[in-house]
């Protein structure tokens, strides 16, 4: 296994501590973790252009790496905070991650080539607002306006997710494979 590849696969397993943490009153511990897990994400695609070592497979790695990290983190803050806009951002985060995910794989089974369904800015920034609202999430238990901040910041990246689903909808539909 490659360097890329097992930063992508660590991601998944710092759940665990992450959560860990959380649930025991280790708050900044949980979210040191979490800027780690958050850093792997960067630096698995830098070391695979860095290195050469780019595959599909650690394509595929990354991809899962990253829709089960945001939305194990979202399942898991529905039942931690008693908040409806958690519950319906987690909804609409989730049901975006899975539409993009299967339509990626629909349309390069059916001739589009990688690069045409890479990332765009939207999604970028969205994983952003993502990771920023949930490491406040993590240590919102110190300060009660910081949960609301990271309540409101959670809510705004699913907007920017669904932004983010209407915008590689139009992109995919006009662009020829």
């Amino acid at each position: 296994m490659n360097l890329p590849n097992f930063l992508s696969i660590s991601r998944i397993f710092l759940l665990i501590p992450i959560i860990f943490l959380f649930e025991y009153g280790f708050y900044f511990f949980s979210l040191i973790i979490f800027v780690v897990a958050s850093l792997t994400d960067y630096f698995d695609g830098y070391f695979a252009r860095k290195m050469n070592l780019s595959t599909n497979l650690g394509a595929l790695l990354d991809l899962v790496s990253d829709k089960l990290f945001v939305s194990i983190l979202l399942i898991w803050a529905t039942y931690s905070f008693e908040s409806f806009l958690i519950f319906l951002s987690a909804l609409i985060i989730i049901s975006r991650e899975l539409t993009i995910g299967y339509l990626r794989m629909y349309l390069l089974q059916n001739g589009y080539s990688q690069d045409s369904l890479s990332p765009n800015f939207m999604g970028k920034f969205k994983t952003t607002f993502q990771m920023i609202g949930l490491g406040l999430l993590i240590v919102s238990p110190l300060n009660e306006s910081l949960a609301l901040l990271a309540i409101y910041i959670i809510f705004l990246s699913s907007v920017f997710s669904l932004l983010s689903l209407f915008s590689y909808l139009i992109k995919w539909i006009g662009y020829p494979k």
